[in-house]
C-alpha cells in the first residue's frame, strides 16, 4: 500500500512530483487515472487530466480520485499544483479537501498546508503572491499565452473558491523551528488553507517539517519543490528504488514537442543546431487538417523513414503566431496522432507538454511509468511498464529548463545502457 498519494492535474506534473519522491529512494509509480490495477509503490502519482476541464468537472474528478486510492488514514495526500498556477487550483483543493474531510474522524481538524514555490525553477511565493523570476505570474510570457485567469495573490484565488486562508509569511517561516509549528497550529484552528511564502529550498523544508505537527491528516498542496521535502519530514523511508532487471529498449530517440511554450520552442532549435537530430516542424493546417490530407501522409512518412533508418527525430508543429489556446491543444493532441503508428520503432521518448504527453501514453497504450531520477530540475526520467518493453521516457512541462535542456536530454539518453550493452556518448553531438 503506498505510504503518499500524489494527485496531479496533467502527467508532467504527476511524473516532476513523483521524481521528487524517487529521489529519496522511494519506489514511485505514475498512472493514468483510469488505471484501475494494483500498483506496487511506496508512492503512487496518479494523473487526473484535470487540467483543461470546466472546474466542476475539475473538482469532481479530483474527489473521485481522491476517494478511490486514499485507502488509509496513514497515507500522506498531496495535491499536485502548476507552480504558475494553471488550471483549476482552488476548486481542485477545495474537492481534495473535502474528500479528506469525509474520511477524517469528528474531531479531527483537516487543513492544507499550499507552499506551490519550485526555486530550482525560478518560482518563488512572497506576501501570498506567485512570482515567476521576481515577477508577478500575471506579467509573464505564458499567463499571456494560455490566456490564464488566475491572478499571483493566492488568498484572493482561494476565497473565490470559498476556501479561508492564513498567511504563513517568509519572517515566520524563518523562524525558531518550535514558532512555526506553534503558529502552524494555531492558525489550523480557524483556517482551511495555510498559504505558505517560500523563496529557497530552505524555506520549503522548513514548510515540510514544521507542517508535520498538524499532523498525517492534513493535505500538502505544491509543486514539486515541496513535494521533494515531505517524504523526509515525514519519515518515509524506503531500501531502494527497484526498476527491474530486464534490459532497456533499444532504437532512436523521438523528440514530441507539444508545448507552445517559447521555451520549449527555443530549446528544440538549439538541439537541431547542436546535434543530429531531424526537426520534423508540421504545419498547423496540415495537423488540424488530419491523415486524410497527402501533407500529412507525406509528415508520417518522413518520420517513419527517419526511425527505420535509426535517426533521432524531433517532431513539433510549426509556429503559428495568435495561435489560440484551444487550437494549441488540439495540436498537441494531434501530435499522438501523427506518432502512433510508431511506438515499435522507438527506443526512447522525450515528451514536453502535460497533454502532449498523456496523449501520447495513450496512443501507445502506456498506462504505468515507474519514476527512476531527474536529468535536470524538473525534468523526470522514467520507464515504461507493464508495457512491451522497458522504453526510457522523459517528461517535461513546457515552460521549464534552459536552451541546453533538449541537448542534455539527447546526452542522457545516448549515454544510457540500453538492450545490455552501452550505447554510443553523445554521437553526433556538437
Amino acid at each position: 500500500m503506498a505510504k503518499m498519494l500524489v494527485v496531479a492535474d496533467d502527467l508532467t506534473g504527476a511524473a516532476d512530483c513523483g521524481v521528487a519522491c524517487a529521489s529519496h529512494g522511494l519506489r514511485t509509480v505514475v498512472v493514468l487515472a483510469e488505471d484501475g490495477g494494483e500498483v506496487d509503490a511506496d508512492v503512487l502519482a496518479v494523473d487526473g487530466n484535470t487540467r483543461s476541464l470546466e472546474c466542476n468537472k475539475a473538482a469532481a474528478e479530483t474527489a473521485r480520485i481522491v476517494q478511490r486510492y486514499l485507502r488509509d488514514q496513514g497515507t500522506l495526500l498531496y495535491k499536485k499544483l502548476d507552480s504558475v498556477l494553471r488550471g483549476n487550483v482552488a476548486v481542485e483543493l477545495r474537492a481534495a479537501l473535502e474528500a479528506r474531510r469525509a474520511l477524517a474522524s469528528a474531531d479531527e481538524r483537516i487543513v492544507a498546508v499550499l507552499a506551490p514555490a519550485f526555486p530550482a525553477n525560478g518560482r518563488t511565493t512572497v506576501n501570498g503572491r506567485q512570482l515567476v523570476h521576481g515577477k508577478p505570474i500575471e506579467e509573464t510570457e505564458l499567463w499571456q499565452y494560455e490566456r490564464m485567469t488566475a491572478r499571483s495573490f493566492l488568498p484572493e484565488m482561494l476565497n473565490e473558491a470559498h476556501l479561508r486562508s492564513a498567511l504563513v509569511t517568509l519572517e515566520l517561516i524563518r523562524s525558531e523551528h518550535s514558532a512555526l509549528r506553534k503558529a502552524m497550529k494555531t492558525l489550523a484552528r480557524e483556517a482551511d488553507v495555510l498559504v505558505c511564502d517560500a523563496e529557497t529550498d530552505d524555506d520549503l523544508r522548513a514548510i515540510a517539517e514544521a507542517s508535520m505537527a498538524l499532523g498525517r491528516g492534513a493535505i500538502w498542496a505544491g509543486s514539486a519543490g515541496l513535494a521533494y521535502h515531505l517524504p523526509p519530514a515525514a519519515g518515509i523511508t524506503s531500501a531502494s528504488v527497484r526498476t527491474g532487471d530486464e534490459p532497456l529498449a533499444t532504437g532512436p530517440t523521438l523528440f514530441v514537442v507539444g508545448s507552445g511554450s517559447s521555451i520549449s520552442r527555443d530549446q528544440a532549435e538549439f538541439l537541431a543546431a547542436r546535434s543530429d537530430v531531424m526537426t520534423l516542424k508540421i504545419a498547423p493546417g496540415v495537423m488540424l487538417g488530419g491523415e486524410g490530407l497527402p501533407e500529412w501522409r507525406a509528415c508520417q512518412s518522413a518520420l517513419e523513414e527517419a526511425l527505420q533508418a535509426g535517426r533521432d527525430v524531433a517532431v513539433m508543429p510549426a509556429q503559428q503566431p495568435g495561435l489560440e489556446t484551444a487550437k494549441g491543444l488540439l495540436l498537441a493532441a494531434t501530435l499522438a496522432e501523427m506518432v502512433r503508428p510508431f511506438a515499435d520503432h522507438v527506443g526512447a521518448l522525450v515528451v514536453t507538454g502535460g497533454e502532449t504527453a498523456r496523449a501520447v501514453f495513450q496512443a501507445w497504450s502506456i498506462c504505468r511509468i515507474q519514476l527512476v531520477g531527474e536529468v535536470e530540475a524538473g525534468l523526470p526520467y522514467s520507464v515504461a511498464t507493464g508495457w512491451k518493453s522497458r522504453l526510457p521516457i522523459l517528461t517535461k512541462a513546457g515552460a521549464f529548463g534552459t536552451p541546453e535542456t533538449f541537448l542534455r536530454c539527447l546526452q542522457f539518453l545516448r549515454a544510457l545502457d540500453r538492450g545490455g550493452r552501452q550505447n554510443p556518448k553523445d554521437k553526433g553531438v556538437k
